[in-house]
């Protein structure tokens, strides 16, 4: 008889684990939702951004330095220290405009 008693009792705080190991588990995929949907609707702001300015236009910092005859260090101590070209930071780096580079240079 006890031994029965031990097993429902083990049976029943196994159960009562699996529910809270259940919820615990919802909880975090719920988390995991929202980050992902965070991330989604940035990635589609970046996107819309980007094709509303011309895609093709759009370098990273090394082919900007190359753009601008400068090795990607030189180019980095000018943006420092000088007023910096409009750029756009992305999950993938920071990007620029031809067309703003080329008007930033005109303007300097």
């Amino acid at each position: 008889m006890l031994e029965r008693f031990s097993r429902v009792e083990t049976a029943r705080a196994l159960s009562e684990a699996r529910e809270v190991l259940q919820g615990y588990e919802a909880s975090a995929l719920a988390g995991v939702a929202e980050t992902l949907a965070g991330v989604a609707e940035s990635l589609e702001r970046t996107s819309r951004e980007l094709r509303e300015a011309g895609q093709d236009e759009w370098i990273d910092v090394e082919e900007t330095a190359a753009y601008l005859k400068r090795n990607p260090k030189t180019f980095r101590n000018i943006v420092v220290s000088e007023d910096v070209p409009r750029h756009y930071l992305t999950e993938r780096g920071v990007l620029f405009s031809r067309r703003e580079i080329d008007e930033w240079l005109m303007g300097r």
